[in-house]
């Protein structure tokens, strides 16, 4: 046997190795996945800083989750004061490594944390004491433990407007200190509708939406810097009948954010001094759809594919059709697109669901909103969130989007359970996470193969309770990873965590190891003799090399592109190139001639 075929691992040698290399960068980089869209430098370095993870809204991470065969062990905290929170967010990390839970809800601000034995309240904070008028969907998670929360309340004839609250720890570098406000901004000062959602551009600026000004036939866009100056609003019209705010938003890089309101998506941009409204697509969101109280066109949020040269960039979201379709619009028009006959040249395709039924006058069937990964998309049916049946709707799809053909096409579809909230796709499991009940009243978590939409997790959670005291009921909601593995969920006025107590051994599981490079970058060679060349990179601005055990080796520059691994020994490595907007990750083999 020669030296270089000893060298050669075994299959469960490089499962190892290959599991490893998914996961070892991503712990110091916990919000951005090297197959994540821009990482947003603005959001808080957690694994989940805001609605559906990223500014793209794609509740996808690559971190692993739970899978077949791990010892789970289900923790929740029930009861909590003020009700359900829609959002669950973990914290930055802590100087002793601790991150924390944080829980906004219709009437308090939370801080919990896993001590050991129990999700511990740490801290909560009062912001408003009327849990009706008051709920919000959304809040987020800024650097340096900072995090905004709102009260939604708006009644101008009691003097009541909008609030954003700022908040923070007392001492930041201490896990189990208080919450304290740190500032509020007034949206009735500015004459602004109410504000239900917000976000947090590339620029680290403040967004928000607000309702249509059904007076004045208006609805509101803004920018605030976060120290609560507002720097700029932009009013553009509507009609009386539009619903412009059921909907949180994406935002690309670009810092330009999607809206979708009953009758069209619109398009804003915003260059740093003035918004502006790049485009609209018109599209009848309802249809022969329901009109009820809470079916008001599309219920998805909008969710952003694609990014850098040459790829499609789409948004997508379902519509409320009595048969809902999954839409997709143009972000950037491709080369000779010419448009779909009688629609607006932004639309690129549609498909009807097939496992959406439509159950309630009062609900669309597809309101949860899509998780996504590359060009692939999974949405589940929908039982309504004011409690459903024992006896509900079944099914799961997941929907392709072909870059050759332009065109959505159905990958699979599973019509055996309920997965009633926002899924979450681990591409380190490469499992699409969900939770529902079953016709016994228990409710389930469930895992589902993501290339066959088979279920190979299911997980009993417990039984069904009272609608205000359902610890396991999920109305919606995202389902959070963090870097173990774990999930967090927001139930009934409560936080359920599914916590992995052991893992399986590393060969039962399936690890994809993915390069996170552009298609114009090449590496080369790779296996290495310790020299190798980098090609399609313009700047550079940091490069590092780890091994497996996560000790860092020094790189030697040998001239324009030409670097050398040192004295790194034969193994394999990642590398990590950081160009100043963007950071990617690529496999290297270092394997020096004898």
């Amino acid at each position: 046997m020669s030296l270089l075929q000893r060298r050669i691992p075994s299959v469960r040698q490089f499962q190892f190795l290959f599991g490893i290399l998914l996961l070892l960068p991503l712990l110091s980089f916990p919000q951005n996945c090297p197959t994540d869209p821009p990482k947003n430098p603005f959001l808080a370095d957690s694994p989940w800083p805001i609605y559906h993870r990223n500014n793209f809204a794609q509740s996808s991470t690559c971190l692993r989750g739970p899978q077949e065969g791990d010892s789970l062990a289900i923790k929740f905290r029930g009861e909590i004061k003020g009700g359900t929170s829609p959002w669950v967010y973990i914290s930055e990390p802590y100087p002793n490594g601790d991150r924390v839970l944080y829980y906004s809800n219709s009437t308090h601000v939370f801080k919990f944390i896993d001590n050991g034995v129990k999700l511990l309240a740490i801290d909560s904070l009062r912001i408003d004491f009327d849990p009706f008028t008051s709920f919000g969907w959304n809040f987020l998670l800024a650097k340096q433990k900072i995090w905004y929360t709102y009260d939604p309340k708006y009644d101008p004839a009691d003097d009541e407007y909008t609030k954003l609250y700022k908040l923070t720890d007392a001492d930041t570098m201490n896990a189990y200190s208080d919450i304290v406000a740190i500032d509020t901004f007034d949206f009735g000062t500015y004459e602004v509708n109410r504000v239900q959602h917000f976000s947090l551009n590339y620029w680290g600026e403040i967004v928000f939406h607000s309702d249509n000004n059904t007076d004045s036939l208006y609805g509101t866009i803004g920018i605030i810097s976060q120290d609560f100056q507002l720097l700029d609003t932009l009013r553009y019209p509507t009609t009386a009948d539009e619903i412009t705010n059921h909907n949180a938003f994406p935002i690309d890089e670009n810092n330009s954010l999607y809206i979708t309101t009953n009758k069209r998506l619109l398009k804003f941009d915003w260059d740093g001094t003035a918004l502006s409204l790049a485009w609209e697509a018109p599209y009848d969101f309802v249809a022969d759809g329901p009109v009820g109280t809470f079916a008001e066109g599309s219920g998805t949020t909008p969710t952003l594919l694609g990014w850098g040269a040459e790829n499609d960039k789409l948004v997508v979201m379902s519509d409320g059709h009595a048969k809902n379709n999954l839409v997709a619009f143009w972000r950037e028009l491709p080369d000779g697109w010419t448009g779909v006959p009688g629609m607006d040249i932004h639309f690129a395709d549609s498909i009807r669901l097939p496992a959406a039924q439509t159950f309630s006058n009062q609900f669309q069937s597809i309101e949860n909103s899509p998780t996504a990964f590359g060009y692939d998309i999974g949405i589940a049916q929908f039982n309504g969130f004011l409690g459903y049946d024992c006896e509900n709707l079944k099914g799961v799809q997941k929907v392709s989007w072909d870059t050759a053909s332009n065109e959505f096409k159905i990958a699979w579809v599973n019509r055996q359970v309920n997965m009633n909230g926002v899924l979450t796709y681990s591409q380190g499991s490469n499992i699409v996470y969900g939770s529902g009940k079953e016709a016994t009243c228990n409710y389930y978590y469930y895992g589902l193969d993501w290339e066959t939409g088979e279920v190979v997790f299911r997980q009993l959670l417990g039984p069904e309770g009272t609608f205000l005291n359902d610890p396991f009921y999920d109305a919606g909601n995202n389902h959070v990873i963090d870097e173990e593995g774990n999930i967090y969920f927001a139930g009934g006025a409560s936080i359920v965590k599914m916590e992995i107590v052991e893992r399986a051994p590393v060969d039962t599981m399936t690890t994809h190891l993915i390069s996170t490079l552009l298609p114009e970058i090449r590496i080369f060679p790779n296996p290495t003799h310790q020299v190798f060349t980098i090609e399609g990179v313009e700047v550079i601005e940091c490069m590092s090399l780890w091994d497996m055990q996560g000790k860092e080796w020094p790189l030697t520059t040998w001239g324009e592109g030409r670097y050398s691994m040192g004295e790194a020994p034969d193994g394999i490595y990642v590398l990590k190139i950081g160009t100043g907007t963007e950071t990617f990750t690529h496999k290297m083999i270092q394997c020096r001639r004898q």
